[in-house]
């Protein structure tokens, strides 16, 4: 009867020495993936302030070459492609925020105008 009691003890401190490790093992997995996610939420952050910039300066540059209003937002467009590219920065899931940013600069600019 002992040896049960010794062997039940045993087994029962394995048992909960394991739930804890599984505890631990679960608490580490969701604090690196929300660690991933927080940094690729920071890239993506940094990644549309370069664009944001690289978009300011060309059309800045477009409102100087004396193009049309469509002929300027392609030239916008692709310099900011460009730029992406040389980078290495993926533009296409930004892409509908740059044209959104881009129309909105522009119905600023002709408000102020």
């Amino acid at each position: 009867m002992a040896d049960f009691l010794q062997t039940a003890n045993g087994l029962i401190a394995l048992i909960t020495a394991f739930v804890g490790l599984v505890g631990t093992g679960i608490s580490a997995y969701f604090a690196i993936r929300t660690l991933i996610k927080s940094r690729k939420d920071k890239t993506a952050q940094e990644n549309w302030t370069f664009i944001m910039t690289i978009a300011k300066a060309a059309m800045s540059k477009a409102e100087e070459s004396g193009k049309s209003g469509k002929a300027k937002k392609e030239m916008v467009v692709d310099a900011v492609k460009e730029g992406c590219t040389a980078a290495g920065i993926d533009i296409a899931p930004f892409l509908d925020q740059l044209l959104a940013f881009i129309d909105q600069s522009i119905a600023f600019a002709n408000t102020i105008k």
